[in-house]
């Protein structure tokens, strides 16, 4: 948090790749909302002691089984999480820990962020000319042996 210091007001995103969401885990296994309200409580002495800094976005994502979680949302009181399913069985979870000072515009554009991606590749691929979008990436079983697929599922 010193790194950044002299850039004025900022925001730390965390992209977890440890696990910490997917182990079995005392953590792992508990709701949206009580993995909320742990990560505000470790992570709020911090954004006290360190003023210049808005809030930490801790997010990760996993490819789960067939049936994917839904998506939920957990507003709690110091922070908010996120669960979203995006394409290819994939599930992102975000907890959003602002100030104790609210800064509803930016935290709201991170829930809005949260909700728009799991159409991004769709859109993206359409505005490349990509017909069907994700669909046309993957491969099942009518699919001819001489086509080669980006991903199978």
């Amino acid at each position: 948090m010193r790194q950044n210091g002299g850039a004025g007001t900022a925001w730390i995103w965390v992209e977890d790749q440890s696990g910490l969401f997917h182990f079995p885990t005392p953590f792992a296994e508990m709701s949206l909302a009580a993995k909320t309200d742990a990560l505000a409580d470790l992570l709020g002495p911090l954004l006290a002691e360190y003023v210049h800094v808005a809030g930490i976005v801790i997010s990760n994502v996993a490819r789960r089984r067939l049936p994917l979680p839904q998506n939920e949302d957990a507003l709690r009181p110091a922070a908010q999480g996120f669960r979203r399913e995006l394409p290819l069985y994939r599930v992102r979870e975000t907890i959003t820990v602002p100030r104790r000072i609210l800064l509803p515009e930016q935290t709201s554009m991170i829930a809005r962020m949260r909700d728009a991606e799991a159409n991004a590749l769709d859109w993206a691929l359409g505005v490349l000319g990509v017909p069907h979008g994700v669909a046309s990436l993957l491969a099942d079983s009518s699919t001819p042996q001489r086509v080669s697929p980006l991903w199978t599922p």
